[in-house]
């Protein structure tokens, strides 16, 4: 009798990673690749079709979002158990990955035996993220989140804009956006608009 497997779907955009992967997957005894996929669309697909224990999902496909795809299959799907791979360690491509409803988060530079270990730590039921993720999930802590008026100011405070120009972009006063500044320099922990920026690009808020 064969053994029962853990089911695995791989999706990433990148064929050598595709292929890596799987490879390490299938050299496993209880696991099994059963796709391999490059696109959020396919990796639905797939997973309304084969169902599989786990989904490996890189976080920035070309031209889409693996975030967006996981939340798409958990909504149909809520018990898909996704852990999202990722070459980005920034506290908000981290807290996307998770407010998707993934149940881990790799870096791309995982070696072998710790992706293994998640798959099987995830496939049981529990959740994957290493350690250092986990410190700095518990430093930042649900406070930290910023809300996506402050998402915008940010963003707009990268490009360069003072305080009443950010207030003509998103239609607010120029106190409003103070406060909303206030509140950024206190959740990235700052004291002026260039050490703002420069945390926010360190922590992902911000691409460079």
């Amino acid at each position: 009798m064969n053994p029962i497997r853990i089911t695995v779907l791989v999706v990433d955009d990148h064929p050598l990673v595709r292929v890596g992967m799987a490879t390490v997957v299938d050299r496993q005894s209880d696991m099994t690749t059963v796709a391999a996929v490059e696109t959020a669309a396919e990796a639905i697909e797939q997973y309304r079709r084969l169902q599989p224990e786990i989904v490996l999902m890189d976080l920035r496909l070309r031209g889409d979002s693996g975030a967006r795809a996981t939340s798409a299959i958990r909504a149909e799907f809520p018990e898909a158990r996704v852990i999202m791979i990722s070459n980005y360690e920034g506290d908000a491509d981290i807290q996307q990955a998770l407010g998707a409803g993934a149940r881990g988060y790799l870096f791309k530079s995982v070696v072998e035996d710790e992706l293994i270990d998640a798959i099987r730590e995830v496939a049981a039921g529990r959740t994957y993220l290493p350690h250092g993720v986990q410190r700095r999930l518990a430093e930042s802590g649900a406070d930290q989140r910023l809300t996506t008026r402050e998402d915008e100011v940010l963003d707009l405070m990268g490009k360069g804009l003072h305080n009443h120009e950010i207030g003509s972009v998103l239609g607010i006063a120029e106190e409003t956006v103070k406060t909303h500044v206030k509140s950024l320099f206190r959740k990235l922990g700052v004291s002026d608009r260039v050490e703002a920026v420069r945390e926010a690009i360190e922590r992902g808020f911000i691409r460079s």
